[in-house]
């Protein structure tokens, strides 16, 4: 008669793997105290709110799982038939796996993800004011512009939104940055390696090269709304009107691109500054461009309006002083957020040393 093995003895639990999972046990342990001591450790208006950390929790898992699909079902076409190779793990799987690794710690993807989401939000917050009556919207407006590179660029801008809002959260509606998609397909497709086959890893490495390449040749809506900035090329005279009738329309990456296009910050560092409570570099950015107290008014009311973070009675104490700042001082202020970006993180890190 034959004796099943002993599921105790002939799991993870054997004599042999004790060691290991005290080890892990240990590791994971330290991972929480250490977690729940920065936690506790942050001021209010630094932590995220549980729909932030949600909303970007769901973007990630969402993204990673496109993509090991994506990689799948490449790897699938590049695979002969009859390979007989071990079959891969399922997609809903990597996220969990990463995380374990560590792989989804990585700061500019963290950044990135947090950034899309506050837009999101606070784009879906402002008041609705339509500042053309009856008349359309300020992009449907421009896609039937006389000037047909702009109203070209507005329809891009339609399309690509279309694109984000078909695709939900499905993947192609959590866009990324060339650099950091790059980086985490190369991540993912490193994660369903299946030890030292090395044929299976020349398939997956041409996976990886096919899903980069599709995903290069799409638009992403900040690259399509920056486009459309460009191709209107505001004059002063135009500018204020169009940066409130963006934020009336909820346009808010429209009005980050005007205003990237106006001021030459690089838009990562516009959208960031956009989306800060305290408003104190935007107010000084709107008036090197020569904002008149009006624009800086409507802007900043919209802006409390769809943020309870900012502080509007602070905000209306504080206009008559914005207003007093000239436009070459203010212009002198942020002359350092115009400089090259790595120049930038290279003078941040410096003067982060400085501090220790």
């Amino acid at each position: 008669m034959a004796v099943e093995p002993d599921p105790f003895q002939a799991s993870e639990w054997q004599g042999a793997a004790l060691s290991a999972r005290v080890a892990a046990a240990r590791a994971r342990a330290v991972a929480r105290r250490d977690g729940a001591l920065a936690d506790l450790g942050q001021a209010d208006d630094v932590r995220l709110t549980e729909r932030i950390r949600f909303e970007v929790t769901t973007r990630l898992r969402t993204l990673v799982e496109t993509v090991a699909r994506d990689l799948l079902r490449q790897v699938e076409r590049l695979t002969p038939d009859g390979d007989g190779a071990s079959p891969m793990p399922p997609p809903g799987t990597v996220f969990e796996r990463m995380r374990q690794a560590g792989c989804l710690s990585d700061a500019g993807l963290m950044t990135e993800l947090v950034a899309q989401v506050r837009q999101a939000l606070l784009a879906e917050g402002l008041p609705i004011d339509s500042m053309a009556g009856d008349a359309p919207s300020l992009l449907i407006r421009l896609t039937e512009a006389p000037d047909r590179i702009v109203a070209a660029a507005a329809r891009g801008v339609l399309v690509a939104e279309g694109r984000v809002r078909t695709a939900g959260l499905e993947g192609e509606g959590v866009a990324l940055p060339a650099e950091q998609h790059h980086r985490l397909v190369w991540t993912i497709a490193a994660m369903l390696r299946q030890g030292g086959d090395t044929a299976r890893d020349k398939v997956l490495a041409q996976a990886a090269e096919r899903v980069l390449a599709a995903h290069e040749a799409g638009d992403r809506p900040l690259a399509a709304t920056l486009k459309l900035a460009a191709a209107i090329d505001a004059r002063a005279a135009e500018l204020p009107e169009l940066l409130v009738e963006s934020l009336s329309d909820r346009q808010l990456g429209l009005f980050i691109a005007l205003l990237t296009h106006a001021c030459g910050i690089d838009v990562d560092l516009v959208r960031e500054i956009v989306l800060e409570p305290e408003g104190d570099r935007l107010w000084l950015v709107l008036r090197a461009l020569d904002m008149d107290r009006a624009t800086i008014a409507r802007v900043g009311w919209a802006l409390c309006e769809a943020d309870g973070r900012r502080d509007v009675e602070g905000f209306a104490d504080a206009v008559e002083a914005i207003m007093a700042v000239s436009p070459e001082d203010a212009r002198q202020a942020i002359a350092s957020l115009r400089l090259p970006r790595a120049f930038r993180e290279a003078m941040e890190r410096l003067e982060g040393f400085a501090r220790r």
